[in-house]
């Protein structure tokens, strides 16, 4: 998987502003990108504004579209595909936070919290309800894409700061000021939540460990204490039941479940599916659709 936010930060493909951990960047997404198999991921929470197209994102959980003028929050981590939902390229303005950049806005501006017990569960993505105030500031970062000459630092933190002060002032996005407070109320991200939503991805220890903020070593201890298991033992677990999963409920073709899991191949694939269940998937599929529906 490619690691989006370093391959933007490392590179001069796209229009950028950075200041601190903090990125502003102008995404443009071709069509023919539909073509490509890539997954991508990131290890900073986003907000992003499309700007023109319409794409379809998908997560574990859920799917959503998102079009042109609505605005979305991203948590770190990744998703499980990306399509256009017309034959239009896609374009957006994203803005990467770190969690410790969410803390200092509330400690600066002395927001409230929303208690331990009010949490919402949500999702990896939270689309945001667009209104006057939202459409005026992107409007205005837009602006600063079009000119010669970068905005001062000082005020892109400022910009950021307006952002989530507009939102977190707003009634109608309680779901994203809960998941901010539960970020202010600890000192380091979730593992279970991060590993249970990204457990798709087909990413090194290393990196889930740096999407966990944590070291190699004291995420491996962190996780054992909370799983009973190795990361690798959960991860292939969690895998073979989610494929089981795909092959019992969709018509997808065991390539595309197998990728669609988080395996890389096929071969190692059938390999320990057929370990954990006692059939390769492919006669584990035909089997399933054999058996009498219950009534």
């Amino acid at each position: 998987m490619i690691n989006i936010q370093d391959f933007i930060g490392n590179s001069n493909i796209f229009k950028k502003f950075e200041v601190d951990d903090l990125l502003f960047v102008e995404i443009v997404c071709p069509v023919e990108d539909d073509a490509s198999k890539t997954n991508l991921w990131w290890h900073h929470n986003f907000f992003a504004y499309a700007i023109s197209g319409s794409m379809v994102l998908k997560t574990l959980k859920d799917e959503y579209i998102f079009r042109a003028g609505e605005c979305i929050f991203s948590k770190k981590g990744s998703i499980i595909s990306a399509r256009h939902l017309v034959q239009e390229d896609f374009c957006e303005l994203r803005v990467f936070v770190p969690d410790d950049f969410i803390r200092s806005v509330f400690q600066k501006h002395r927001i409230s919290l929303i208690g331990a017990g009010a949490e919402e569960k949500t999702d990896t993505l939270i689309p945001l309800a667009i209104d006057d105030v939202l459409e005026v500031y992107f409007q205005s970062l837009i602006t600063y894409f079009s000119q010669l000459a970068p905005p001062p630092k000082s005020l892109l933190k400022l910009k950021f700061e307006e952002l989530m002060v507009n939102i977190l002032s707003n009634n109608k996005h309680r779901s994203l000021k809960c998941f901010f407070s539960s970020l202010c109320q600890s000192t380091k991200p979730s593992i279970k939540e991060i590993m249970e939503a990204n457990f798709l991805s087909n990413l090194s220890h290393e990196n889930f460990a740096r999407l966990c903020s944590r070291s190699l070593s004291a995420f491996k201890e962190e996780f054992k204490n909370i799983f009973r298991t190795s990361p690798g033992k959960w991860l292939l677990k969690k895998r073979l039941e989610y494929s089981r999963y795909l092959l019992e409920t969709t018509d997808s073709n065991i390539a595309e479940i197998c990728y669609a899991s988080g395996f890389e191949n096929i071969s190692h694939y059938n390999r320990v599916f057929k370990h954990k269940y006692g059939l390769p998937p492919g006669r584990f599929k035909i089997q399933k659709t054999l058996q009498p529906r219950k009534k």
